[in-house]
């Protein structure tokens, strides 16, 4: 672990441990859980990202990197496709952490860009990047990996899908011409045109993904939506520690702190509360050494443990 990673966060978590916890979710096929039901193990293009980015940001090498970089080559079909936009996203991005790419680069990128193209049509509308039925032959709803069954299957928001095609472009050859300005085009249309303000209702995830799809694109934000998302994010933030998912609710999310404090970085904003959101990350840590999602849910998971690690990464300039 590099030491001065340890340094910065050995006064507010036990770094060690999240590097124990971490470790400790890796399968026989080099992927990383979080959930393990049964000594059944069948590991997650999500959570392989989470796992790989937290062990990289503490300054520890990925164990078994190989065999972690087999897992996400073999989640491309023989087409070059992925079973969504979210699958190609994050095994393209772990994929990108380890030094490596995908088996097929040119399909993985034909992929993505179909799905940039879909998100574009829609014009605001939130769409679910993947033309399978969302429920199975036997009834049952099928996951976002296509890994494994989960009880709910989400439906992503237009900035969600552009801003994950336009990411995992950036991680093969990344994003130039056309496909620059369709991806700028459909996060316009989003908030409503041109101008990119008044179409849509904001929240801080889809603030957050929006400004991360423009950084990877070297785009602004045209200077009345900038003013519309710096007004959100500084209206989300608690004294009392972490963000809300609007200006309206009180839930703090350790996703949602995550969220505000890259959003306020692309803004050019400062956090105002830091100190307190260093201690509202500490009161997550679990006695296992991962991170739970708020003061009240207890379970930690390898996300959970990432936007911890990363707020903190986030908070260090501050602090």
């Amino acid at each position: 672990m590099g030491r001065a990673v340890l340094a910065s966060l050995a006064g507010w978590v036990d770094a060690e441990a999240v590097v124990r916890y971490v470790l400790s979710k890796q399968g026989s096929d080099g992927g990383y859980l979080s959930f393990q039901f049964m000594d059944m193990f069948e590991s997650s293009a999500e959570d392989t990202y989470y796992a790989v980015s937290t062990l990289l940001a503490l300054g520890v090498e990925p164990p078994r990197a190989g065999d972690t970089v087999e897992f996400l080559r073999g989640l491309q079909r023989e087409d070059g496709a992925y079973s969504s936009v979210e699958v190609a996203f994050y095994a393209l991005r772990a994929l990108k952490l380890l030094g490596s790419a995908p088996r097929d680069r040119e399909g993985a990128a034909a992929f993505l860009r179909s799905a940039l193209s879909l998100a574009g049509a829609r014009r605001g509308e939130d769409v679910l990047p993947d033309e399978r039925p969302l429920i199975d032959e036997s009834g049952v709803l099928r996951s976002k990996d296509a890994t494994y069954l989960i009880t709910s299957a989400d439906v992503l928001p237009t900035p969600v899908v552009v801003s994950m095609a336009v990411l995992g472009l950036e991680a093969l050859d990344g994003v130039t011409g056309e496909v620059e300005e369709e991806a700028f085009r459909a996060l316009m249309e989003h908030y409503g045109g041109a101008n990119g303000s008044g179409g849509t209702s904001l929240s801080l995830d889809t603030v957050y993904w929006t400004l991360e799809a423009l950084a990877a694109l070297g785009r602004e934000p045209p200077v009345d939506l900038r003013e519309e998302l710096s007004k959100l994010v500084l209206a989300c933030e608690n004294p009392d520690g972490g963000f809300s998912a609007t200006p309206h609710s009180r839930t703090a999310f350790v996703e949602n702190l995550f969220f505000g404090l890259r959003a306020m970085r692309h803004l050019g904003l400062r956090p105002r509360y830091a100190r307190s959101h260093a201690l509202y990350v500490r009161g997550l840590q679990n006695a296992n050494g991962g991170f739970r999602r708020s003061r009240e849910l207890g379970v930690s998971s390898l996300e959970y443990t990432f936007y911890a690690v990363s707020a903190l990464q986030e908070l260090s300039g501050y602090l």
